[in-house]
C-alpha cells in the first residue's frame, strides 16, 4: 500500500496506456471487418427486379442511350453566351444597339449589315474598300461600302465653293409710245431704241413683250413699273426688265471644287 501511495501517478499512467492500447486494437479489428464486408458487397451483383415483358425492350433501349449519350452539336448562333454591345450615348447614359442610333443619321442595321466596326468613333469616315468614298458617302449613295466596284457617282465629289448673282447688263431705261430705250448698266454704250420683235445689238436677246404697270410709292404717288420681256434667241429663256430697275442675270456664277481623297 505504501508503494501504491508513493507511485500513484505511475500506476494511473500505466493503466491509461493499457486502456488506449486495448481501444486501438478494437478499432483496428472493426476496420478490417468493415473492409471485407464492403468488398463483398461491391463484388456481389445488384439484384434488379425483373421488368414486365412489355417494357423489357424499352428499358434496354434506355440503358443503351445512357451508355452512349448523344454528342452536342453547334448549329449556329443561338444567342447563348453572346455579349450584347453597350455604348455610352451622347447624353452620357448607357445605350445599346436596340435603343440608340450610335452614328446618326446612319442606322445601326446598315453598319452591322456590312460588318463595319460600329464601336469606332470615325467609322463613317473610314473607306474599307479604298474606292475614295467613305462609309457615309456610300450610305447616302445606297452603295456597298466593302465593294470598290460599288460606289456613288463621281459627280457627288463636286462641292459648291461659292455662288454669286450677277446684275444683268441691260436696263429698261425709257419708253416713248411703242419705242423702248435700252441702256447698259455701266452707261458705256449709247442708248438703243427698239420695238417689239427687235433684237438688241450685241446680244442674243430680242424684245418679246411689253406690259404697262403702275404702283404707288411710300408717299402714295403713282410710279411707272412697266415691264419689258426679253427672250434669248438661242435658249428661248425669257427675262423681265422693270423700268429703271437693275435685273439679276440668269447667267449667275457658281464655283465648284472637286474633292478626292482629301485633295482639292
Amino acid at each position: 500500500m505504501d508503494w501504491l501511495k508513493k507511485n500513484y501517478e505511475r500506476v494511473v499512467l500505466i493503466a491509461g496506456v493499457a486502456v488506449l492500447l486495448v481501444s486501438a486494437f478494437c478499432i483496428f479489428q472493426h476496420a478490417i471487418g468493415f473492409q471485407s464486408q464492403f468488398t463483398e458487397l461491391q463484388s456481389r451483383p445488384t439484384q434488379r427486379p425483373a421488368s414486365p415483358p412489355g417494357k423489357a425492350k424499352e428499358a434496354e433501349d434506355a440503358l443503351q442511350k445512357l451508355r452512349q449519350p448523344p454528342q452536342w452539336t453547334f448549329g449556329g448562333r443561338s444567342g447563348l453566351f453572346v455579349p450584347e454591345k453597350h455604348f455610352i450615348g451622347t447624353d452620357g447614359q448607357p445605350a445599346t444597339l436596340q435603343t440608340t442610333e450610335v452614328h446618326p443619321p446612319v442606322p445601326n442595321e446598315w453598319i452591322e449589315q456590312f460588318g463595319l466596326p460600329i464601336a469606332d468613333a470615325d467609322v463613317l469616315e473610314q473607306d474599307p474598300d479604298g474606292d475614295g468614298f467613305n462609309n457615309f458617302d456610300e450610305w447616302q449613295g445606297h452603295t456597298n461600302p466593302i465593294d470598290r466596284n460599288s460606289h456613288p457617282d463621281y459627280l457627288t465629289k463636286l462641292k459648291l465653293k461659292s455662288f454669286s448673282q450677277e446684275p444683268f447688263r441691260l436696263v429698261f431705261a425709257s419708253r416713248t409710245e411703242d419705242t423702248f430705250g435700252i441702256n447698259t448698266i455701266d452707261l458705256t454704250q449709247p442708248t438703243q431704241f427698239v420695238k417689239i420683235g427687235d433684237t438688241i445689238a450685241g446680244t442674243h436677246f430680242r424684245v418679246a413683250k411689253f406690259t404697262e404697270k403702275t404702283a404707288k410709292d411710300r408717299y402714295g404717288t403713282d410710279i411707272d413699273v412697266s415691264e419689258l420681256t426679253l427672250e434669248n434667241t438661242e435658249t428661248r429663256e425669257q427675262l423681265t426688265l422693270v423700268k429703271e430697275k437693275v435685273a439679276i442675270s440668269p447667267e449667275s456664277v457658281a464655283t465648284f471644287v472637286y474633292s478626292w481623297r482629301e485633295r482639292r
